[in-house]
């Protein structure tokens, strides 16, 4: 039987502070909980409705709570009748020679970070580096909007300024999403490399500018007046360019 102190820990998961004491996060709704039950990511507890199971008996392992602890728990307005807590992994190293790698710097929008991780996975990126002021990717919101990509994609946090000179030394290329540089559709053949991209409000730093060896651009059609694309609709355009080249 679940307790209430258990109930207490779940829902202060909310809260970065928390999830970093704890060094667990939590995961809400029947698909996000299935992908976490393939991945290797390693859950504390699986707590269900009767009522949820009773429609989805597969969950074997869920404790079964009732609909106001369910609801003392979630983070949602209306809870979806499952949820899991899970180990934050630790994470220090990128995969053996990855082709592309995401560098985000200062993607503060839980949605568009989460957003971020799903589109790099549908093309093939299994590495993302954030700079230390992104928003945190065990953010609730931000597991939500990666429709369970976090358990397949390899996420650190770096500093860009230290990151990017090491990869140009190992000759990879940086590719920086500005609103002046090279014409995405026509920087030809590209064997592989580093996509930066910057935050929705300013772009990539200043600080982060200097290392950026390839300045690529989408271009407007018909000299349309809207400022700038969002970001993770920015990087779907540059990383399906990128890679179908590569």
């Amino acid at each position: 039987m679940v307790t209430k102190n258990e109930i207490k820990q779940i829902a202060s998961l909310r809260q970065q502070k928390f999830r970093n004491e704890l060094g667990l996060f939590v995961v809400e709704g029947r698909k996000m909980t299935e992908e976490l039950l393939q991945s290797d990511f390693e859950t504390t507890g699986i707590y269900a409705t009767e009522a949820f199971l009773a429609n989805h008996p597969g969950f074997n392992d869920a404790e079964t709570v009732s609909e106001v602890q369910m609801s003392q728990m979630s983070g949602q307005d209306t809870p979806p009748g499952i949820l899991a807590v899970v180990k934050i992994p630790v994470r220090q190293t990128l995969s053996d020679n990855p082709r592309f790698i995401l560098a985000l710097d200062g993607i503060a929008n839980p949605g568009n970070m989460g957003t971020l991780i799903r589109t790099a996975e549908w093309f093939g990126i299994n590495d993302i580096v954030c700079s230390p002021d992104c928003v945190e990717v065990w953010n609730p919101k931000v597991i939500q909007a990666t429709m369970g990509s976090i358990f397949r994609i390899n996420v650190l946090e770096t500093n860009l300024t230290t990151f990017l000179p090491q990869q140009i030394r190992k000759g990879k290329a940086v590719f920086g999403a500005l609103l002046e540089g090279q014409n995405l559709f026509e920087t030809g053949n590209q064997e592989g490399g580093i996509i930066v991209i910057g935050s929705e409000s300013h772009g990539i730093r200043s600080e982060v500018l200097p290392y950026i060896t390839h300045a690529i651009t989408i271009p407007r059609v018909n000299n349309s007046a809207t400022e700038s694309l969002n970001a993770s609709i920015a990087a779907g355009i540059i990383i399906a360019e990128l890679t179908h080249q590569a």
